[in-house]
């Protein structure tokens, strides 16, 4: 009989560790595929913080995870994989560890942990929930959250059926842990009261009811802290009403698209049935301790959500994901309370359906791309400005510090308006009065950043916008422009400014037009050696091809940046000395026509080149 058991376990923990690393692959699949949101944003804007305790008062969430996170941070780098990652580990714990919560949920419903089915059932939808999956791959606090969630279960359960003082210490501080790292953790210790009220007597029933004060009281320090120093909160407007319908609505994301089945399934494993030898049922018992423990695990979070929420904006489902864990021991329990082929079938529909389907996906605007494309023209001793509202503009800050070349200088206009209120209208055209050239990332109804660049004489060159869900999300440059032109051609193109950035072989022009013209005009950089032969060049319509001269508007100044490119037949330049001109033609229908300058010169000399060493275009 011991065999049989110790095979049973043996083959219980191989399964188990198939679903970890069915977990594995689904958490890591696509992880870093999109860019950071406005919460990610605020994570990193935290950890780089020296003074980061301030930052996290000022907002509404505990400490704990920030500085776990900032730890990690300093180990793995800062990239998007890496600060995920922070999350998917305890994602992958949280499925090993709700497999021994399952257990001792049977123990406690006085059920045979004999066949480990229901375990192992919980474990793999606990591996195959949208919620988990999706905030294993968010740089938040909330798969630690879950993982805290079931850590202290297991401990309290255990506790409560073998009266370990380990147990009860790690009870304790898991639910600690909890506290520090969301503060709806509270609901959950609600929800735990229950088992300790129901299933415990005397003594052990006070234990229990100390442990759960002594793990309350831990966390108010913080909470005074945080009702005396809050000034901002990212959730203000983006909480859902404390409706019905809102919390039907929500159905899907932790009960799938089939969740009329899975709902069902859950109902069922508040019962425990009963089968006679045919395996018919004869009878059903409800376990009060168990049940009470999972309903209230279940409902009191979203009860209290739903209240807190006519207070304070406070109910968003992202921020009820330890309920996730109960809903998958309610299905697993429901599965476990059926036999035979039925549960087969069953179970292979959901995990079929749990690997193809992801039925709650949760779009997030390309900030990466809009840092990205910002980046890719900007220079030593520009400007970046990031302005975002209501929200925050922090996950523009970090692809600003990622991607932004050295020398670059960035700021966030809507914290400095939140930290430095006073210094804002002053401090920023004077800031921008010493800034030739500037990055400007905006979206909201705040205009004063334009104003100030209006004010301190800068004209708006450039815009990349992006679009996220039929909103422009842009990113534009305003530069500071000479007063005199370099140069006009016959045509009316009149370039107002150049410059070479010579480590980069690149020339960035600026072009003006008095009137809009009919033509499109190709822009031509060019590259002569010191024999006046022609090395490299580019080619295009202006703004990388994204501004035909034909959609310039009269008196618009357009930036026209352009990295020179070798002709064919040459793969190295030498060094030495190179002139940098700029021509324009357009094609006729008697085919390519150059446009002179009004000097009648065939182009314009920018300027010159200088390489001290040789420079290979195959090296890049």
């Amino acid at each position: 009989m011991r065999e049989n058991d110790q095979s049973r376990h043996i083959a219980s923990l191989a399964v188990l560790t198939a679903i970890i690393l069915l977990a594995f692959v689904a958490r890591l699949t696509h992880i870093d595929a999109e860019s950071l949101w406005v919460d990610e944003g605020f994570s990193y804007w935290a950890i780089r913080h020296d003074d980061m305790l301030r930052v996290i008062i000022n907002d509404v969430h505990p400490p704990l995870y920030f500085f776990g996170l900032r730890a990690w941070a300093e180990v793995a780098g800062i990239t998007e994989l890496a600060l995920r990652y922070f999350s998917l580990l305890p994602g992958l714990l949280s499925v090993a560890v709700i497999y021994h919560v399952a257990r001792e949920i049977q123990r406690l419903r006085g059920v045979s942990t004999r066949g480990d089915v229901v375990p192992v059932l919980a474990a793999l939808l606990l591996a195959l929930a949208d919620m988990e999956i999706y905030m294993a791959q968010t740089v938040r606090m909330y798969s630690w959250h879950v993982l805290w969630v079931l850590v202290s279960a297991y401990g309290l359960l255990r506790w409560m059926r073998t009266g370990e003082r380990a147990a009860l210490a790690g009870w304790v501080a898991a639910n600690i842990a909890l506290l520090y790292t969301q503060y709806l953790g509270l609901a959950f210790m609600a929800a735990q009261a229950l088992p300790v009220m129901i299933h415990l007597r005397g003594g052990r029933r006070l234990t229990g009811i100390a442990a759960l004060s002594i793990a309350a009281l831990t966390f108010v320090p913080w909470g005074l802290a945080v009702v005396a120093g809050q000034t901002a909160n990212v959730g203000t407007g983006f909480n859902v009403p404390s409706t019905l319908a809102s919390l039907w609505a929500w159905r899907v994301e932790w009960f799938t698209a089939q969740w009329a089945l899975m709902i069902g399934l859950a109902v069922l494993g508040v019962v425990v049935l009963r089968y006679d030898a045919r395996g018919r049922v004869t009878g059903g018992r409800v376990p009060v301790a168990g049940s009470a423990f999972l309903l209230g695990w279940l409902m009191i979070p979203v009860i209290g959500a739903y209240i807190a929420n006519f207070f304070t904006p406070i109910l968003m489902d992202y921020r009820l994901t330890q309920i996730t864990p109960a809903v998958a021991l309610l299905i697993a329990l429901g599965l476990g309370n059926l036999r035979g082929s039925g549960r087969v079938f069953l179970v292979a529909v959901i995990v079929l359906y749990g690997v193809v389907a992801y039925d709650t996906p949760r779009p997030r605007p390309p900030w990466r791309d809009v840092g990205l494309s910002a980046a890719e023209f900007a220079r030593e001793g520009d400007l970046a400005l990031a302005h975002v509202t209501p929200s925050g503009d922090w996950q523009m800050i970090y692809y600003f510090e990622r991607w932004m070349p050295d020398g670059v200088t960035w700021r966030s206009l809507r914290q400095w308006q939140l930290e430095e209120a006073d210094s804002y209208a002053d401090g920023l055209p004077a800031l921008l009065a010493e800034q030739t050239a500037v990055w400007f990332m905006h979206w909201s109804s705040d205009t004063s950043g334009f104003d100030a660049l209006a004010q301190t004489g800068h004209t708006p060159t450039a815009r990349r916008a992006h679009d996220w869900l039929g909103n422009d999300l842009t990113v534009y440059r305003f530069d500071q422009l000479p007063d005199d032109a370099l140069t006009a051609f016959a045509s009316g193109l009149v370039l107002r400014d150049a410059a070479i950035i010579a480590d980069e072989l690149r020339l960035d022009l600026w072009w003006q037009t008095a009137h809009a013209l009919s033509a499109d005009y190709t822009i031509s950089a060019l590259l002569l050696d010191a024999d006046g032969r022609l090395v490299a060049q580019k080619d295009s319509a202006p703004f990388v091809g994204q501004r035909p001269t034909s959609t310039f508007t009269a008196g618009e100044v357009v930036y026209d940046p352009r990295r020179l490119r070798p002709v064919d037949g040459v793969t190295t330049l030498a060094a030495g000395v190179y002139t940098v001109a700029v021509k324009t033609y357009t094609f006729t229908p008697d085919g390519l026509l150059d446009v002179p300058t009004e000097d009648g010169d065939e182009f314009f000399i920018v300027g010159q080149i200088t390489l001290d060493d040789d420079v290979s275009f195959t090296d890049g």
